[in-house]
């Protein structure tokens, strides 16, 4: 991103000298030619040529002390084109503050600004921040009308020296002309660091309408927009990305897990039978859309998580929750057949409570002589009062 901002910079600042700066300062015709050979190597690619001509005229520049300051300016520039294509950046710099070290009285305020505005970039390059921010502060005095960039650019100093709330103003200002996925992307970390989520999760929206392809900004956008309290558009934002096949398995299971708790369990068991797809000896998974399943309408799919879970699981609480729930629909035998192995792995109260069930199964089938050996059996237990009362219901049969 640095590379890309300097060499947009080196471009703009060359460009300038067939423009607005050749008027600011008189110029010799031999200093034009000169000026124009080096910008003509430059544009033609031939760097050697260009760094010879450029660094003579350098050190041996003519004319009056404006015209010099001028030329010395124009050379430095051009000369650090040359410099960052053969990876010597400390020189171009050197070279850059070396003008602006000498030439700053005599020089004509385009140019002046020009070289300040590229060595701000470069001291940016160079992780130079504060040096970077100070020097763009002197520009910025100067600067009549200060462009959009020039505000990130400020902003993006301040970030990086972790000045929080001083970024934030000229990020929005920046903000306000143009706004590219770069500097949308530092405005969130902007936000986020002061911890404005409301704020964060609004620009990365906006980074999802440029690029909503890529993949990560979905669930960063649920992220912040769950900071910021706003779990209903968290939900769309997740469940959008989910149909575009953006989230990964453990994405998912969150998505799922959250409409299970916004009340939409036939949507979040659909999402979990997807993923047993997959594994379907997940015991985790089949937890989970069990519970999704028995929040539905949908008989014979929670029959059929039920069964499911109980035989990956074993456990007994898993058999005796499918038990009442067959128990619950009117399905006596089915409800029986699952609490019938249990009834000698419990003991106490726990296996007199489920004996009676059982019992009371059979009486709804009218499998009475089925019952009677169960109820007789339960009097010398904790419940020997409701074994008695259904005994005696019996009798009056």
């Amino acid at each position: 991103m640095k590379q890309l901002i300097l060499a947009s910079c080196l471009l703009f600042c060359l460009s300038i000298f067939t423009t607005a700066q050749a008027e600011s300062v008189a110029l010799t015709p031999s200093q034009y030619q000169q000026l124009h050979k080096i910008n003509e190597a430059l544009a033609n690619d031939a760097q050697d040529e260009a760094l010879n001509l450029g660094e003579a005229l350098f050190k041996q520049p003519q004319g009056t002390p404006e015209q010099q300051a001028f030329v010395r300016a124009f050379v430095a520039r051009a000369l650090v084109q040359v410099y960052q294509q053969q990876d010597a950046s400390k020189k171009a710099l050197a070279l850059l503050q070396k003008v602006l070290q000498e030439e700053a009285e005599q020089l004509d305020l385009p140019s002046l600004q020009a070289v300040r505005w590229l060595a701000v970039h470069l001291l940016t390059s160079d992780s130079q921040y504060q040096p970077a921010l100070k020097l763009l502060e002197t520009w910025w005095q100067d600067e009549e009308q200060p462009s959009a960039e020039a505000n990130y650019l400020r902003a993006a100093l301040l970030a990086q020296l972790e000045k929080w709330p001083a970024a934030e103003p000229w990020l929005l200002n920046a903000l306000e002309i143009r706004q590219p996925d770069s500097w949308l992307s530092l405005g969130v970390a902007i936000f986020q660091r002061q911890e404005k989520w409301a704020s964060a999760a609004e620009l990365q929206h906006k980074r999802l309408v440029l690029t909503p392809e890529k993949q990560p900004l979905w669930g960063q956008l649920a992220q912040l927009q769950l900071l910021a309290g706003q779990d209903k558009p968290a939900l769309v934002t997740l469940e959008l990305a989910q149909e575009k096949g953006y989230l990964n398995a453990r994405e998912e299971v969150q998505l799922a897990r959250r409409l299970l708790a916004d009340q939409q369990p036939l949507r979040a068991a659909t999402i979990f039978e997807a993923q047993l797809a997959n594994q379907p000896d997940n015991l985790k998974l089949n937890k989970l859309a069990a519970q999704a399943w028995l929040q539905t309408s949908n008989k014979p799919s929670t029959q059929q998580a039920l069964e499911r879970l109980a035989k990956l699981s074993q456990a007994t609480h898993d058999w005796r929750r499918l038990g009442e729930w067959h128990f619950n629909q009117g399905n006596w035998q089915a409800a029986i057949d699952a609490w019938q192995p249990l009834t000698k792995q419990l003991e106490g109260k726990q296996q007199a409570r489920l004996e009676l069930l059982i019992a009371n199964a059979y009486i709804e089938m009218q499998a009475y002589d089925l019952a009677k050996p169960l109820l007789e059996s339960l009097l010398a237990s904790n419940e020997a009062d409701t074994a008695k009362q259904w005994l005696n219901y019996l009798k009056a049969l």
